[in-house]
């Protein structure tokens, strides 16, 4: 088995659900003495149950496509809207007249039948033979690391207020970025294939 080449990749609809919080979560250092170790002034407060949403997203090597806020826990009915008024939407607009591929993992949601009926009477063509287990292969888990760091210094005091800074965000990425996502499939699917289908450095 051979990895399709780079251009191939280029016709591919990527997409993915991912969660955000209000705070960016980082490590910070605190110079201290050997005395002042649990002083209030050299410790940081943590949020234990900070306030977050959840965005779908799509993307492919031409550009980004649109960002959605799922509502609530998505099930399959909100995932064929998102099919619908986000995806096919970003497909003509990233590819035009030109033939696409679309993205998405094995979740149970993407595979009710409701939803393989809409596909298929949508006309969506899917990427065939998408592992169980892929976190390593899908590049758009790369760009939502990307988008959490690029927005870290966010100060939203609500939901509507972060989904607002990571569409700036989100409209933001580079161009050449996302081309070199999608170039690195082959050498993804070679380092998945090399290591047995086990974790690699992706």
């Amino acid at each position: 088995m051979q990895p399709a080449p780079p251009h191939e990749w280029m016709n591919v609809l990527w997409s993915d659900e991912s969660p955000f919080v209000l705070r960016y979560s980082r490590k910070k250092r605190v110079w201290r003495l050997h005395n002042e170790r649990y002083s209030p002034q050299c410790t940081i407060g943590t949020v234990k149950h900070d306030v977050k949403i959840m965005v779908w997203g799509c993307f492919s090597g031409h550009g980004v496509g649109k960002l959605y806020l799922v509502e609530g826990i998505m099930e399959q009915n909100q995932y064929i809207r998102i099919l619908e008024q986000q995806a096919l939407p970003s497909g003509r607009d990233l590819f035009g007249q030109n033939y696409w591929i679309f993205q998405h993992d094995n979740d149970p949601k993407h595979t009710a039948k409701r939803v393989k009926a809409f596909i298929q009477d949508s006309g969506i063509n899917l990427l065939p033979y998408w592992p169980a287990q892929s976190p390593d292969l899908n590049p758009i888990e790369n760009l939502w690391s990307i988008l959490d760091h690029n927005v870290r210094d966010r100060r939203p005091q609500s939901k509507a207020e972060l989904f607002q800074v990571l569409q700036d965000g989100w409209n933001a990425l580079d161009r050449d970025l996302l081309r070199r996502l999608v170039d690195s499939m082959p050498r993804r699917i070679q380092a998945v294939l090399d290591n047995d289908g086990w974790p690699t450095k992706y």
